[in-house]
């Protein structure tokens, strides 16, 4: 008997030795931050505004293997829009000259990385209103961030190591997504079973001049489109970009275009801006142009300028952006205007 509860507590506690090998440390980090938001439209599309707590949190986790591996772990829960979500979650494994295998849960894939990478002080020019409210079919557009978001969420990445050569620093990611448009983030119309894929390059050059391009490419995989009869299309999206950077001021180009698939609503978007940083302040204008283009109905193009400010005291930061946003479809008269302001005081302790 003796012998039995000997090898009864020996497999217990294998078994608990085992669970404890398992666990991971996580470093909680999170925002405190108090917003305001006001909106004006000439429809009664968007009218009002209103305060907002942000108190997001961040879990990350990482850690070394016996091999000199690099292991790392992160998620994020949202809770800005005032109902917690898990916005973003991602998986890396570093292995020192070869590369890094990141798996996307949720965003963070290398192509959705610069869908806009034009720089400002606060968000982009579109801003956060109704008139950005996403580029899918069901949606009238003027998010003009749209690339990479139909391989986002579900996909597996590799980052080749970097290259130095003559000044330059060149990055290559490539992905893989079985399940595209299927995620959280996703935009274009999911038909199901289509598969992405997703390609970037990056050049940066010690001169402070950066470009870089990117192409997403969703197969329909044979799949019939919405209409009745019509027959299934791929989805191609395109994005290339500049960026450079002297002393306190950058400036930065974008232009962007979707194929979208199965016949549904193609876009097309044009960005730029200008920022100067200068010790703890930096302004930003900005301007985009995004174009939705349907199969049965007139051209809609929604136009966005920005400016914004941001200015850091010791542990708190206060961020304002103010935006307008017009919207006009082709053939008539008249257009949707929206008019933005947001404040965001941020604290660090």
């Amino acid at each position: 008997m003796n012998k039995l509860k000997k090898i009864g507590l020996s497999a217990l506690a294998g078994s608990l030795a085992m669970t404890t090998a398992n666990a991971v440390d996580y470093v909680i980090a999170g925002d405190a931050a108090i917003g305001y938001t006001g909106e004006s439209a000439n429809t009664s599309i968007a009218n009002g505004d209103g305060f907002a707590l942000d108190t997001s949190i961040y879990l990350d986790a990482s850690g070394s293997l016996d091999n000199g591996w690099d292991v790392s772990f992160s998620m994020d829960w949202d809770n800005e829009s005032g109902t917690v979500a898990n916005t973003s979650t991602q998986a890396a494994v570093t292995m020192g000259s070869m590369g890094t295998i990141q798996i996307n849960q949720i965003g963070g894939s290398a192509g959705n990385a610069i869908d806009d990478v034009t720089p400002s002080a606060y968000e982009e020019a579109y801003g956060m209103g109704t008139l950005a409210d996403g580029t899918s079919g069901s949606n009238v557009g003027g998010d003009a961030g749209f690339f990479g978001s139909s391989t986002s969420s579900g996909s597996i990445q590799y980052t080749a190591p970097a290259i130095e050569t003559a000044g330059a620093t060149i990055t290559a990611s490539i992905g893989f997504d079985p399940a595209a448009n299927g995620g959280a983030n996703s935009f274009g119309s999911s038909v199901g079973g289509e598969k992405g894929m997703f390609y970037v390059l990056k050049v940066a050059h010690e001169s402070g001049l950066e470009i870089g391009a990117g192409l997403e490419e969703v197969d329909t995989n044979g799949n019939i489109g919405t209409a009745a009869g019509r027959e299934a299309k791929d989805e191609e999206s395109v994005t290339a970009y500049a960026k450079y950077a002297m002393g306190p001021v950058s400036v930065g180009i974008q232009q962007s275009y979707q194929d979208t698939l199965d016949g549904g609503a193609d876009f097309e978007a044009d960005m730029w801006s200008i920022a100067y940083t200068a010790g703890d302040v930096s302004v930003s204008y900005g301007e985009t142009e995004t174009t939705t283009k349907a199969v049965s109905a007139a051209a809609r193009t929604t136009d966005a300028d920005a400016i914004a400010i941001s200015y850091s005291m010791g542990s708190m930061t206060i961020q304002a952006q103010k935006s307008e946003q017009a919207r006009s479809i082709a053939g008539t008269a008249g257009s949707t205007t929206l008019d933005e302001t947001g404040i965001k005081v941020s604290f660090a302790f």
